[in-house]
C-alpha cells in the first residue's frame, strides 16, 4: 500500500485530510484501483473529487457512476460549479455534453454502454462507483457486477462503500475479475460520532441497551391501569424543545411523510422573522423554477411557513429540488422524508428521527437491516457544527421486541451477497461474441466466487435463458437473428419491445400511439391505483397483440424454469399519456389517473428513454424511426423534460442563498 512519506498531515484545498482519505489519495496517485469503506457522513466523496481533479489535470477521462438519477443530477450540479463544461451527464433521462472528459452516469447506463457495445466510454482511465455496496441489492445488484466484469482492461476503479462485513472477500473478487491488485482503505470512525436513542411517549429518549427494562415497566403499569408516564410527549416536540433542530424525520410511506408534516404545523418551530425569511426564499425559488401557479404551491408554502416540508418520490422533481435547496440553507427545521433521501445526498442535520424501525417490504412489516438504519442515521451530525449527531427511533412498547431493536441499531452489518443474473441483451451479446465462452464469463461472477466454483462453466439460469432465446428465434446456433440483433441494441425492456416489434404492433400507430404503447411497457401501477380507460380501435388491436406476444414469451420462460418472467404491458397510464401527447397540462392528468405526480413523471421520462433507445436500434423501415422520434417530442415537454430542469438548476447560483436565509434559533452548535 503506498503511503505518505512525511509525518505531516496531508492537506487538500486548505483542508486537513482524515487518515483514510490521505491513504486513498496515495492509492489514486499510484494509479491503483481502490475500494474505500467508511460510514455514511465520513467524507468518502472527497476521494472521488480528488480522483476527478487528478484525471482532468492529466487529460484523462473519468466516469462517475451512482445508483440513482437524483444523485447523478446532484453531482452534475456540484461538479459543474467547479469544473464547468468539462462535466457531462448521461442518465437515460438526460444527456448533456456526453463527450466531456468527466462524465456522470447512473450505474445502469454505464452497464448498458458496455453490454450493447457502445464505444463511447472506452477511453476512460478511471471509473468511480459510488455506493458500490449496492451490488447486494436484490433488484439491481447485478448491474454493479457486470460493470466490474465487462469494463475494458486497464480501466481503474474507485469504489465507495458503506461499512460491510466481508470487504476483504469482495476486494479479493475484484482483484480476480479485474486481474489487478486493488488497494483496500477502511475506516469505522465518523468525524461526528452518533448517539443512538429509542423513544416512547412514556419514557422519552433512552439508550437502546436500557430498552427492555425501561419499556417493560410502562407496559406493565398501563395494564394495571396506572397513569401515563411523566413524559407523555411526541418525539418531534421533544427534539424541538431540546434544541436539536434542524432534523430529518424518516418515514416509510409517502402518505406518512405528508401527514406528519401537516401535523407538525401545530408546533411553533420558527419565529416571525424566520418565517418571513423562509417564505422569501421559498417564493424566490418558485419564481426561478416557474412553479408559482402549480396546484401544490399553496399547500407547500403553508407548510414552509411553519418551518417544515416533506420529500418523497411521489413529488414532482422540481418540488424535490426546491425542498432540497431550502433544507441546505438551514432554514427548514424539520424535513419528513422517505429513505431515498439518505442515499448519497450530502444533506446532514443536527438530529435524525425514525417514525419506526420497521417498514413494509411488499409482503409484511419487517425490521430495517443495520445497513439501512445506519445509512439514514448517518445523516445526523454536521461536520464543523456539531460535536455529535443524535438519532432517535420511535418504538412501540407493545409490539417491538427490545432485542430486535438493539439488533437493528448495533447488529453486525450482513456480508455482501451476489444478485448476479445476466439480462437477455447481455446473454445475446456474449453468446454472439464468445459462444460457449459465456459460461467462463459467468464463472467470474461474485456469485461464483462466493460459491467457490470460480472458473467453472456453472448459473442453470443461463442455460435456460439461452434455451428460451433459441426457441423464441433470437438465436440460430451462434448467429443472432434479426430479433436478436435488435434486442442487443436496446438498453432496457429489450424482450418486450422486440416481441412487440416482431408482432407488428407498431405498424399502424401514430407517434402518440407509439408513446402510449411503450408507456404500457414501462409502467407498473402501484397497488390500488385507480385510472381511466383509453379506447382506440388501432391501439386496442396493438394492445391485444402485445399482451398475447408477451404472454407467449413468458410461457417459454416458465417452461424453462425461469422466475421473474417478463410482464405484460400495463395500460393503466395510457389515458393520461393520451391526454399528455394531445397537449394537456400536467394538472389535467389527475382526471385520468390517481398516480402521484412523481410517478407520472417517472413513467413518462422512462417512456422517453425507451422511445429514444428504440429509435436508435430499430431498422429504418416503414418510417417507424421517424414516428418514434416524433413521439419523443410529444412526450418530452414541460414537467417531463428532465434535461431542461437540470440545466436550469445547474445555471442557478444557489438561488435560495440570494435571499438571506432565516437565522437558526439562538443555541450553541454541538451542545445542548
Amino acid at each position: 500500500m503506498p503511503s505518505n512519506p512525511t509525518d505531516q498531515p496531508r492537506r487538500w484545498h486548505g483542508f486537513e485530510l482524515y487518515p483514510f482519505q490521505a491513504q486513498a489519495f496515495d492509492s489514486v496517485d499510484a494509479g491503483h484501483s481502490v475500494l474505500v469503506s467508511a460510514p455514511t457522513g465520513a467524507g468518502k466523496t472527497v476521494v472521488a473529487e480528488y480522483a476527478m481533479e487528478l484525471c482532468l489535470s492529466r487529460g484523462e477521462r473519468v466516469i462517475y457512476t451512482s445508483p440513482v438519477k437524483a444523485l447523478s443530477n446532484q453531482k452534475f450540479r456540484d461538479f459543474r460549479a467547479t469544473w464547468g463544461d468539462r462535466i457531462g451527464i448521461m442518465t437515460g433521462d438526460v444527456t448533456i455534453n456526453a463527450q466531456a472528459p468527466a462524465l456522470i452516469m447512473t450505474t445502469e447506463i454505464f452497464r448498458n454502454t458496455l453490454i450493447t457495445g457502445n464505444e463511447r466510454n472506452l477511453g476512460a482511465r478511471w471509473v468511480i462507483m459510488d455506493e458500490i455496496h449496492y451490488i447486494a441489492d436484490s433488484d439491481r445488484g447485478t448491474v454493479w457486477e457486470e460493470c466490474l466484469m465487462f469494463a475494458p482492461k486497464g480501466v481503474r476503479f474507485l469504489g465507495l462503500s458503506a461499512t460491510i462485513s466481508n470487504l476483504q472477500q469482495f476486494r479479493d473478487w475484484i482483484c480476480s475479475v479485474r486481474e489487478e491488485d486493488v488497494d483496500l482503505v477502511i475506516t469505522r470512525d465518523r468525524p461526528v460520532p452518533l448517539q443512538h436513542h429509542v423513544f416512547t411517549p412514556q419514557t422519552g429518549p433512552i439508550r437502546p441497551g436500557e430498552a427492555r427494562r425501561q419499556i417493560e415497566k410502562p407496559v406493565r403499569d398501563r395494564h394495571r391501569g396506572a397513569r401515563r408516564g411523566e413524559h407523555g410527549t411526541d418525539l418531534l416536540d421533544w427534539v424541538a424543545q431540546n434544541h436539536m433542530l434542524p432534523g430529518l424525520f424518516f418515514c416509510f410511506s409517502r402518505r406518512e411523510c405528508e401527514m406528519r408534516a401537516q401535523s407538525a404545523c401545530k408546533r411553533h418551530l420558527v419565529d416571525a422573522e424566520q418565517r418571513r425569511q423562509l417564505l422569501d426564499a421559498f417564493d424566490a425559488l418558485c419564481r426561478l423554477f416557474k412553479i408559482e401557479d402549480d396546484s401544490a404551491t399553496p399547500d407547500m408554502r403553508a407548510l414552509a411557513a411553519h418551518g417544515v416540508l416533506y420529500h418523497h418520490a411521489g413529488m414532482l422533481p422540481v418540488w424535490k429540488e426546491i425542498v432540497e435547496r431550502l433544507f441546505t440553507t438551514g432554514a427548514l427545521r424539520m424535513l419528513f422524508t422517505t429513505e431515498t433521501f439518505a442515499l448519497g445526498v450530502n444533506m446532514p442535520a443536527r438530529s435524525v428521527c425514525f417514525s419506526s424501525l420497521r417498514k413494509f417490504n411488499g409482503i409484511e412489516f419487517d425490521w430495517l437491516t443495520p445497513l439501512q438504519y445506519h445509512q439514514m442515521a448517518g445523516r445526523a451530525g454536521r461536520q464543523g457544527m456539531d460535536t455529535e449527531g443524535s438519532v432517535f427511533a420511535n418504538i412501540d412498547p407493545e409490539r417491538d421486541d427490545p432485542k430486535a431493536v438493539k439488533d437493528v441499531i448495533f447488529g453486525k452489518v450482513p456480508p455482501l451477497t451476489s444478485q448476479f443474473n445476466l439480462p437477455y441483451n447481455a446473454v445475446l451479446r456474449l453468446w454472439h461474441d464468445v459462444g460457449e465462452g459465456i459460461y467462463d464469463a459467468v464463472g467470474k461472477s461474485f456469485a461464483a466466487w462466493l460459491r467457490g466454483d470460480k472458473g467453472k462453466s456453472g448459473r442453470a439460469t443461463l442455460r435456460s435463458r439461452l434455451k428460451v432465446l433459441e426457441r423464441a428465434h433470437y438465436l440460430e446456433g451462434r448467429t443472432l437473428t434479426g430479433k436478436g440483433r435488435l434486442a442487443t441494441r436496446l438498453q432496457a425492456f429489450e424482450i418486450s419491445i422486440t416481441e412487440l416489434h416482431a408482432a407488428g404492433c407498431f405498424e399502424d400507430l401514430t407517434p402518440g400511439e407509439c408513446a402510449m404503447l411503450l408507456c404500457a411497457v414501462v409502467h407498473e401501477a402501484r397497488r390500488g391505483e385507480m385510472h381511466s380507460r383509453f379506447a382506440s380501435r388501432t391501439l386496442d388491436t396493438a394492445a391485444n397483440r402485445a399482451r398475447k406476444r408477451c404472454m407467449e414469451f413468458a410461457k417459454l420462460e416458465r417452461a424453462a424454469g425461469i422466475e421473474n418472467c417478463i410482464k405484460p404491458p400495463d395500460f393503466s397510464m395510457t389515458a393520461a399519456m393520451a391526454a399528455w401527447v394531445d397537449g394537456s397540462t400536467f394538472d389535467d392528468l389527475h382526471q385520468f389517473t390517481a398516480a402521484q405526480a412523481g410517478d407520472i413523471v417517472r413513467t413518462f421520462r422512462m417512456t422517453v428513454q425507451v422511445l429514444r433507445d428504440f429509435a436508435e436500434g430499430v431498422p429504418d423501415d416503414s418510417g417507424l424511426r421517424d414516428r418514434l422520434r416524433a413521439a419523443v417530442n410529444l412526450v418530452n415537454r414541460a414537467e417531463v423534460d428532465a434535461e431542461a430542469l437540470l440545466l436550469l438548476s445547474a445555471r442557478m447560483q444557489e438561488p435560495a442563498a440570494q435571499t438571506q436565509p432565516p437565522k437558526p434559533p439562538n443555541e450553541p452548535h454541538g451542545t445542548r
